[in-house]
């Protein structure tokens, strides 16, 4: 069986986001915890699009995805 592959810069964005989450959500709130993720994220998009001429709505989504998934979780019993 082959499994489909993730490109680097995407799973890499992923576990960014899961770490910021995870940190941040140890000393603050579950929502201000997302909201940081979100800054981050746009943050790294702000400076790529000024770098490199490159934002990339895809990198900022899968950024914010282990965030909202955490949330989304733990809130709405999904």
């Amino acid at each position: 069986m082959k499994l489909p592959l993730i490109p680097l810069d995407k799973a890499n964005h992923f576990i960014y986001g899961f770490t910021i989450y995870v940190v941040s959500n140890l000393f603050l709130s579950d929502l201000l915890s997302v909201g940081i993720v979100f800054c981050f994220a746009l943050g790294k998009e702000v400076r790529d699009q000024i770098v490199y001429k490159g934002f990339d709505w895809k990198d900022l989504v899968v950024t914010i995805t282990p965030a909202a998934i955490f949330f989304v979780k733990k809130y709405f019993e999904v």
